[in-house]
């Protein structure tokens, strides 16, 4: 059994995005609202939820995240208020799509998504090393099976 946590660099990366949407929020609600009472109540709104996701949501959701495999199926554990437990048998996946951004050896933004019958597996920001090592694992899966 093999388990896989989130790359430490993804809830970096994360952070970052949502604090660049936060700024961007703020800056088109002061250029086009005039009246800077209204402003600053939107400046404390986004604030608030900027505090609340970057140190509170974020943290307990990629403490939350783990992912484990025992070579014929991989399954998926997330949640932070509600926990899930997803699991899908390799034989089973249809096909798979594999994500990457750039610089995704850096910044743990990976994601592989297996689509099965009826529904699909999301696993998100795997590091660059189990991403590979889970896209060979299913491919060479698949070649086992022929």
């Amino acid at each position: 059994m093999k388990n896989f946590k989130p790359d430490k660099n993804a809830l970096f990366s994360m952070r970052m995005i949502v604090l660049a949407i936060s700024l961007l929020i703020l800056v088109g609600v002061r250029l086009y609202i005039p009246v800077n009472i209204i402003v600053a109540i939107a400046g404390i709104a986004v604030l608030a939820v900027l505090i609340f996701v970057d140190c509170v949501y974020l943290p307990l959701y990629f403490a939350a995240l783990s992912y484990e495999t025992d070579g014929k199926s991989i399954s998926k554990h997330s949640g932070v208020v509600f926990k899930t437990h997803k699991s899908v048998k390799f034989s089973t996946i249809q096909y798979t799509a594999a994500v990457t951004t750039p610089f995704s050896k850096k910044t743990g933004l990976n994601f592989l998504l297996f689509f099965v019958y009826g529904g699909h597996l999301r696993l998100n920001f795997l590091k660059y090393d189990d991403f590979s090592e889970l896209l060979h694992l299913v491919s060479g899966f698949g070649k086992e099976m022929q």
